[in-house]
Order: C-alpha cells, then structure tokens, then sequence
C-alpha cells in the first residue's frame, strides 16, 4: 500500500491557505491599529487572542 503524501493533500493546502490569509488580515488589523488606534489595546488584546486561536483552530481542522 503506498503510503499518502500530506504535502499534496487538497484538504491541507486548503486549510493552511485559509488560515495563512487570516494570518494576512490579522497583521493588516494590527499595522492599522497601530497607525491609527480604533480601540485601546486593553480592548484589542483580547480580539486578537482570539482571532489567533481561531486561526490554529482553523489550520488543524477544527
């Protein structure tokens, strides 16, 4: 039985395609906050806690 080669796995590109543009859009949140604050970063910490959490979630499949 040849064994699966994950690297070319559809669902994997996918998931990690999904979550590196979150990554991409998390940064672009912070660069702009940082620019330009909309909230203090007591409130923002705990959005970006968050969104990086779902993030992980996300690249794991979950």
């Amino acid at each position: 039985m040849a064994e699966s080669d994950c690297t070319t796995c559809p669902e994997l590109h996918t998931r990690l395609g999904a979550a590196a543009g979150g990554i991409r859009a998390l940064a672009v949140l912070i660069e702009s906050e940082m620019v330009e604050p909309t909230m203090p970063w007591r409130d923002l910490l705990p959005i970006l806690a968050i969104r990086a959490h779902n993030l992980a979630d996300q690249a794991q499949g979950r």
